[in-house]
């Protein structure tokens, strides 16, 4: 069972753009295993507080 963890900063996903995205990457995992591995596949969407991240050995916001 493909378990695919998306994080992504806080405020960046609505209705439309998690929709798009579980399907999208649901689609790009079937591409490689094929059809059947569908109904198996999670994708899970997580939103981070931009202070929550560390880029280059930074926050990637003060908080």
């Amino acid at each position: 069972m493909p378990y695919i963890d998306v994080k992504l900063y806080e405020g960046r996903l609505d209705p439309e753009s998690t929709k798009a995205l579980i399907e999208r990457i649901t689609d790009a995992v079937v591409q490689v295993y094929g059809e059947a591995i569908r109904d198996q596949t999670w994708v899970v969407l997580q939103e981070v507080p931009p202070t929550r991240w560390g880029i280059g050995g930074r926050p990637g916001a003060a908080p």
